[in-house]
């Protein structure tokens, strides 16, 4: 049975030398060919044919076609020897070849070599495919090898080292010779390579190849010569690292500790579940985006794994720079599991190499009933740099799934990593994936940031300021727990300090700022080593020109947290700030919401100017006649737009957008940057590429949908979108239309509208009207006659200026003054009905209302309000319908339409 499980188990190597790549693929080739015409020979079959020969860095290929020297019959042969057993696809596509050479043919007989082996999928549908077509057969290298013995071609087994693992068939030009790896009886780890042959010595150049192909450093020695080849290079063993979590809610700069950890219950639980139940082995992929998460989940689901007896472990992949760290990851967890009695090892257990370790598994008693084993590779983005190493990967998904136990692998890696090279294993990365259960991580929602956020005042010892709980609501829409917490960590510092909330509330929280932040509290040499650190991140201790000074600027870096150490490697706290620091770009997206519209900051913006730059919040109220309350409103999209500095109680114009000679081309091109790196700028150009002309209607759906964590109504939805709809056109960034917004035309000779002179375009407004017509005829008639008629109260002068200026009745000159720009609407000092009709029916959709009433004096606001929504194709809440149907029948009576008394539905 030992001998069985040792042939079973075989590797076929085929190695030459040769002065180039070419050449070695070309003799390997050759080699493999003649061995098979051998094992064919041994069968009876001569004369083969080969049809394909293909050497890939996966292992050789082979398609031959033979005859039976006794009987004639064709045989068709396909050879595939792998560093990994053979799956499914290419066993089924053979034998769809086979079934049409037969049906041509019923003597065809058919010949599948799968070497080492087929996997257990595969090796099933062979079986039956044994049992449906008369004449096919499949060989794998127990079968290969019992015939080469039988043929006298290998030596036997038992010849070789008692303790041994990966025995190998080694074929080359020199022979055909048997090689093992011995074992350290106690460590059970590798301590020689061991080569033989049948009835005579292993040639030297055979023993020069396994030392340099197979060994990895261990002496390679001849079978009854113990005083074999020193090695060439012994390899340090391989750096495995565990992933530490964080010690508080926000330390940012590394993944959260399972008892910090916030959310992601339903997935957890299904990852949890799936981890117990396994019958067989297998491997699952989480995917995300860079600060989604991941290693904190991971994390997580380590510690509930141990909650049920089980054994996990999380490892950073960072270190991994050679294949056999797979292997020494696999040892470690093995181990681990052994000391929890989870497993008990086999006699045979062997470390020596990743098939050595899934036979060993393979052979464990595992504890009864079975608990979990939970391996986890974080940050594995980093080993596709290594294509071998990543082979390691592909193999060791492919091997595990013969275990018949609940071991899970774990691959996380984000899907936003750029700067692939050419030579970046797209292939072998998806043959990992294809093998696993694939998990994509959302980003945080509304619940998970609620959360966050009573941790925040918890820390803070005091409820968040209303408006900076909204700033960081909105800011954290993006879902990034690493951002939320960095913000956090600010606040708490900045508060510890003395900063008061209500001043933090009026800075423009972004990443870029915050990252600014870090490097201006470091001095120059501090700041070149985080440079060079970034640019080759990960960095090996050793490749820095290390002395008494780089280890003191390195002890700084470390200390503050801007780099974190992982093995013989250092890295930069997170991959965003390492792309900001090598290229100034920071690719998380502002995502702030933009809740007023260009008009009232235009306001603003004059009287700041006017006042030299600078007017304390209390006295541009007065001259507004408005609040504080409003003036914060209508200067907060300013000071996001870096328009604005922040400034307790004042409002102050950046010094170079005061001082430049145009003053309002200067604030434009400023506002146009700050909005192409907002998140709804992108929405916005993504729909409009898309659909060509969008609506604000359906541009506010997809806002809403993709700011998940600010909660707020459908209509308040529309009236953000609307506000930024006016500010990009303000920029020069998209064309408004009375339906909505396009791409700008290059030839479009339109103004894009002035803040610090006369009013911004409205084009794309609510509906008129908006109100009932009182307030809006008392400021026309004010306008016409300031003695005659009084000014309306402080709410209705606000609603009459924006019907009017809709109606383009009014106008605002340079002085922030509101003036009439159409007096014809007036006869004999009064508002003439007839001309107030014309021009209110220049507002779309009021005409075919009209039109409605004159038809049905008596028609219900709703019903009015329903047709007024269906024609403007609208979609409108039906207290909004209602209004808007109350404010129509109002405007028309001051146009001199008759109406009746009707009733409210």
């Amino acid at each position: 049975m030992v001998d069985q499980i040792t042939v079973d188990t075989a590797a076929v190597v085929v190695l030459a030398e040769g002065t180039s790549t070419s050449e070695i693929s070309n003799k390997r080739g050759h080699l493999f060919e003649k061995f098979i015409a051998k094992l064919l020979a041994t069968q009876g079959y001569s004369d083969p044919h080969p049809e394909n020969l293909n050497p890939t860095s996966e292992g050789i290929e082979l398609d031959v076609r033979a005859r039976n020297i006794v009987t004639g019959e064709q045989l068709i042969c396909e050879c595939k020897a792998y560093s990994s057993n053979v799956r499914v696809p290419p066993l089924m596509t053979f034998i769809g070849k086979f079934s049409l050479a037969q049906a041509k043919d019923k003597q065809t007989k058919g010949l599948f070599i799968a070497l080492p082996r087929l996997t257990p999928e595969a090796k099933e549908q062979a079986e039956l495919a044994e049992a449906t077509f008369p004449g096919f057969r499949y060989l794998g290298s127990y079968e290969i090898c019992e015939l080469l013995q039988a043929a006298d071609v290998l030596p036997r087994w038992e010849d070789g080292p008692e303790i041994r693992s990966d025995p190998t068939v080694v074929i080359t030009e020199h022979g055909v010779v048997l090689a093992a790896c011995e074992l350290d009886s106690d460590t059970r780890g590798g301590s020689r390579w061991v080569t033989w042959a049948r009835n005579k010595d292993v040639p030297l150049p055979i023993v020069r190849l396994i030392e340099k192909n197979l060994s990895k450093g261990l002496p390679v020695v001849r079978a009854g010569h113990e005083a074999g080849a020193v090695p060439i290079h012994v390899p340090s063993l391989p750096k495995i690292v565990e992933v530490q979590g964080s010690t508080s809610d926000f330390e940012y700069q590394l993944p959260a500790a399972p008892e910090f950890f916030i959310g992601r219950k339903t997935l957890a639980q299904s990852l949890l579940e799936k981890m117990k139940g396994r019958l067989t082995a297998g491997s699952v992929v989480i995917n995300a985006k860079s600060g989604w998460g991941k290693s904190s989940l991971v994390l997580h689901l380590q510690k509930e794994v141990e909650k049920v007896g089980g054994v996990g472990m999380v490892f950073d992949s960072r270190t991994a720079e050679r294949s056999d760290f797979v292997a020494a990851a696999m040892e470690r967890t093995i181990r681990k599991a052994v000391e929890r009695e989870v497993i008990e090892l086999p006699s045979q257990t062997a470390f020596s190499s990743l098939q050595s370790i899934v036979e060993t598994l393979k052979r464990a008693t595992w504890a009864s009933p079975a608990r979990p084993i939970f391996l986890a590779f974080d940050q594995f983005e980093n080993v596709f740099r290594n294509t071998d190493l990543t082979r390691e990967f592909r193999d060791l998904t492919y091997l595990i799934r013969e275990i018949s136990a609940p071991l899970t692998i774990s691959f996380s890696w984000k899907t936003d990593v750029v700067a692939w090279t050419e030579g970046y294993p797209f292939g072998l990365r998806n043959d990992i994936r294809d093998a696993s259960s694939v998990f994509d991580l959302d980003p945080f929602g509304p619940r998970e940031i609620e959360a966050l956020l009573r941790r925040l005042e918890k820390s803070l010892g005091s409820k968040l300021n209303r408006e900076l709980r909204q700033r960081l609501r909105e800011y954290n829409s993006q879902g990034l727990p690493w951002l939320f917490k960095k913000f956090g960590a600010h606040i708490i510092a900045e508060v510890a300090r003395g900063i008061k909330q209500d001043d933090l509330a009026k800075q423009a929280l972004n990443a870029r700022g915050l990252f600014e932040s870090d490097l201006a509290r470091l001095n120059p040499s501090e700041q070149s080593l985080l440079r060079t650190i970034a640019q080759a991140a990960p960095v090996v201790l050793s490749d820095l020109d290390y002395d008494a000074t780089t280890s003191t600027v390195l002890d700084s870096l470390l200390h503050q947290r801007l780099v974190v150490q992982v093995g013989h490697t250092i890295d930069v706290y997170w991959d965003t700030f390492r792309d900001y620091l090598n290229n100034g770009s920071v690719a998380i997206e502002d995502s702030y919401v933009v809740r007023y519209a260009p008009l009232g900051a235009g306001r603003l913006l004059r009287v700041v100017v006017a006042e030299g730059g600078s007017i304390s919040v209390p006295d541009a109220a007065t001259r507004l006649d408005t609040t504080p309350t409003v003036i914060f409103n209508y200067s907060r999209e300013l000071r996001q737009f870096g328009v604005l500095t922040s400034e307790s109680n004042r409002v102050t114009l950046e010094a170079d957008l005061m001082n430049s000679s145009d003053k309002e081309e200067a604030i434009r091109a400023r506002v146009s940057q700050a909005l192409r790196r907002h998140k709804m700028y992108k929405l916005a150009a993504d729909m409009i590429a898309r659909e060509g002309t969008v609506s604000i209607h359906q541009f506010a759906s997809t806002l809403s949908g993709e700011f998940r964590a600010v909660s707020a109504k459908s209509d308040s939805w529309v009236t953000y979108a609307r506000s930024f709809c006016q500010w990009m056109e303000y920029a020069g960034l998209v064309r408004l239309l009375s339906n909505g917004m396009e791409r700008p035309s290059e030839n479009d000779s339109e103004p894009l509208g002035r803040l610090l002179s006369g009013s911004v375009p409205v084009r794309v407004r609510s509906p008129f009207p908006n109100a009932n017509p009182g307030p809006a005829l008392q400021l026309l008639m004010h306008l016409f006659d300031p003695t005659g008629h009084a000014r309306p109260s402080r709410n209705g002068f606000a609603t009459g200026v924006r019907d009017l200026t809709t109606l383009g009745l009014v106008e605002t000159d340079d002085g922030e003054r509101i003036t009439l720009s159409d007096s014809t609407v007036f006869s004999h000092g009064a508002i003439e009905p007839k001309r107030l009709r014309a021009i209110v029916e220049r507002q779309r959709g009021i005409s075919e209302a009209f039109a409605a009433l004159e038809a049905n004096p008596g028609l219900s606001p709703l019903s009015l309000g329903i047709a007024h929504r269906d024609t403007l194709g609208a979609e409108w809440a039906e207290s909004t319908t209602l209004s808007a149907g109350k404010y129509i029948r109002a405007w028309a009576r001051a146009c001199g339409i008759s109406t009746q008394l009707r009733s409210t539905t």
